[in-house]
């Protein structure tokens, strides 16, 4: 019989059937004998070969009943809870190991939640995501909690859709997205574990306060056979115990099941008494409760005998209206800081990471007082952005202090510019010391209402208080810039481009820069008698100190009297009105960086006759900056934040734009 002739279409066809079905048989012959099993397996996977669900495979001895590997499995775990933990240095302190009955029968499926077919065992205490628990705990005692894995597909901030709102992304992203997302799930989630300790045994006997404080220890664990982690359970930690330091521990592990935490209390040693009071937290987003220790965010800008002004770096992004406003309409306000002295215990000893102790140290009754606010002063770039501001209140002259700087957080996170969000338990900067001045001669002004850049130590004097001081010198400063004024209306600043005195400068420069000049001039940067850095001035020497002490007083030769005491440059201040006035007595002064004078000499009319002064008067008169340590006083100027500050920020700004012009006017003139 002759067969029916194909075409060449139906000829393919039959030859791609064929190679089809050969593939299904070949499929189906290497396929395992087995494909489906409902045995229960345990939530941490065993080392091994594991599934496309992240399920371990079955062992090749299926035929088993599932009964007696259950048995098995259960008998296997009992082996495991008696081995070693999994750190070998505690294993003298576990004790006595909790029976299956203490750790309570908890089934965990993977695709079934915790309230529908178990709950936590007794006396553990169940977390939610971003909420705080806060427990007390007594010496020798644990305390545990979990964070049930249903909480783990609560929706995280940085799952939001890329696309955003209204907007679309490209199929090559969105395949990336998707990647990422991928790898999230194969993963398991990440959560951050934190807590703080709020309050902490003190010592009942003076001679101990050199010691550590004692503190409590982290333990985790994701493991259904240890779901209560502590000194007595050692076994299946997800990681070594964390002991908390300065009041804080934390720790961010991946994870697809059940986080069971615990936070156990040393025994006290003699000398020590009370309790603990701590909070822990665990969230999907990010630590509850932070700590940096890289950075204090917090800087002096002055000091005087009793007090201390503090500001922070750019807190907005930008200096518009509206993100400054935000932050000074918050209430209560969300910066918190806090002062002890050196020399002795306080409050904050032991505990200096946590935010909540923070927040009680602040209750305590205590002698010092901070006025917080937010300003937008200090020049740091972009120019006018907010910061906070701390004047500190109420300490005592030549006392090494200890400085604590917090911000509160919010359920929706706070955003400081460049530094991230702050979330519901608070951050903590790494907290720093200083001095204040032993003398009584200067005291720290800011706020003026005409020089309104002046934020430091001036000479003062017990007759004046903070309000009366800045008062007098605000006002001088105002009648002198008058004069000024008076004399460059005189100049023809509003004219024709090839009348005017400068086409680089304008009367509205000379006017800025004078303003400066003659704020940092009338207004000295005053420092103790006793300060000992090179580049201070002795000023107003010829003057007896309020004890009638002269300066000096070991030195009267006649060859010091000439060249030092009887000069103007040591004998007298360089505002007459210090010297009659307000009569601090002898001072050294941190001189104004030459700069200043060299900004008015170029931007004002040459008619008016400024100049400044050459060597040996200009080392007299006038400072030099340096990068490294404040050795100069101009506006803006912040100890350890004085590089690119003030003036030396315009020039390289004019620098820049200077050489970018002349690139432009190259580049035209090359073509």
């Amino acid at each position: 019989m002759q067969l029916p002739k194909l075409t060449p279409l139906q000829s393919r066809l039959l030859a791609s059937l064929i190679a089809t079905c050969i593939l299904v048989v070949i499929w189906i012959e290497f396929q395992p004998k087995y494909f489906v099993y409902a045995a229960e397996l345990p939530s941490v996977l065993e080392d091994g070969a594991h599934g496309q669900f992240g399920q371990a495979i079955p062992p090749d001895d299926a035929n088993i009943p599932i009964i007696e590997r259950i048995r098995e499995d259960q008998s296997r775990g009992e082996e495991a809870q008696g081995s070693s933990g999994y750190s070998p240095i505690l294993e003298a302190d576990r004790g006595e190991e909790e029976t299956p009955q203490d750790m309570g029968y908890s089934p965990d499926f993977a695709y079934f939640d915790r309230s529908l077919i178990g709950r936590a065992p007794q006396s553990v205490v169940v977390l939610t995501n971003n909420v705080k628990k806060e427990e007390d705990s007594n010496p020798g005692t644990t305390r545990n909690f979990v964070l049930e894995k249903s909480q783990l597909r609560a929706r995280r901030a940085g799952d939001i859709s890329e696309r955003g709102v209204g907007g679309e992304v490209d199929g090559d992203h969105e395949d990336e997205v998707e990647g990422e997302r991928l790898e999230k799930r194969q993963s398991g989630t990440q959560v951050w574990i934190s807590a703080n300790t709020c309050r902490q045994p003190l010592p009942n006997t003076p001679i101990i306060t050199e010691q550590d404080s004692p503190q409590l220890t982290l333990w985790i664990s994701n493991s259904t056979r240890n779901q209560k982690p502590g000194p007595s359970s050692t076994n299946d930690l997800a990681i070594a115990p964390v002991k908390f330091q300065g009041g804080y521990a934390n720790f961010t592990l991946h994870t697809t099941s059940d986080i069971f935490i615990g936070v156990s209390a040393p025994l006290l040693t003699d000398g020590w008494a009370g309790s603990w009071h701590f909070e822990v937290a665990a969230s999907v987003d990010g630590y509850y409760h932070s700590y940096h220790e890289d950075e204090t965010f917090l800087f002096m800008v002055d000091t005087d005998s009793e007090s201390a002004l503090f500001i922070t770096p750019n807190i907005t992004a930008n200096n518009d209206t509206a993100s400054i406003d935000k932050w000074k309409n918050m209430d209560p306000f969300p910066f918190i800081m806090y002062t002890q002295s050196n020399n002795d215990w306080g409050p904050m000893t032991g505990m200096e990471r946590s935010f909540c102790a923070l927040q009680v140290s602040m209750t305590q009754e205590t002698n010092t007082t901070v006025v917080s606010s937010i300003t937008t002063k200090f020049g740091e770039w972009p120019i006018n952005s907010a910061k906070g501001q701390f004047h500190v209140q109420g300490l005592k002259n030549g006392t090494a202090y200890q400085g604590f700087l917090a911000i509160n957080g919010t359920a929706q996170g706070l955003e400081i510019a460049g530094k991230g969000i702050v979330r519901n338990g608070g951050q903590v900067w790494r907290q720093f010391n200083w001095t204040t001045k032993a003398e009584d001669s200067c005291q720290v002004v800011f706020g003026l209402g005409f020089c309104s850049d002046v934020a430091y130590a001036v000479p003062s004097s017990s007759q004046y208080n903070f309000d009366s001081l800045v008062a007098l010198y605000d006002k001088q400063a105002e009648e002198y810039y008058q004069n000024f004024t008076n004399s460059l209306d005189q100049v023809a600043c509003d004219t024709t481009g090839t009348a005017q005195y400068s086409l680089a400068r304008t009367c509205d420069d000379c006017r800025t820069d004078y303003k400066t000049w003659l704020c940092s001039v009338l207004m000295p940067r005053c420092e103790d008698f006793s300060a000992t850095d090179p580049w201070l001035q002795p000023r107003n020497i010829a003057v007896p100190f309020p004890n009638g002490t002269l300066a000096y007083p070991q030195n009267n030769t006649a060859v010091f009297n000439t060249t030092i005491r009887n000069r103007f440059a040591f004998a007298q201040s360089r505002n007459s009105m210090i010297d009659t006035v307000i009569k601090p007595g002898p001072y050294k002064e941190m001189l104004p960086c030459e700069d200043l004078c060299f900004d008015i000499v170029r931007s004002c009319p040459a008619q008016l006759g400024f100049s400044c002064p050459n060597e040996p008067a200009r080392s007299l008169t006038y400072g030099k900056r340096r990068e490294d340590v404040l050795t100069c006083s101009f506006p803006g100027a912040v100890v350890d934040l004085n590089v690119m500050k003030g003036g030396a920020a315009g020039r390289v700004v004019e620098v820049a734009l200077v050489a970018a012009v002349t690139a432009i006017v190259g580049g035209f003139l090359w073509i």
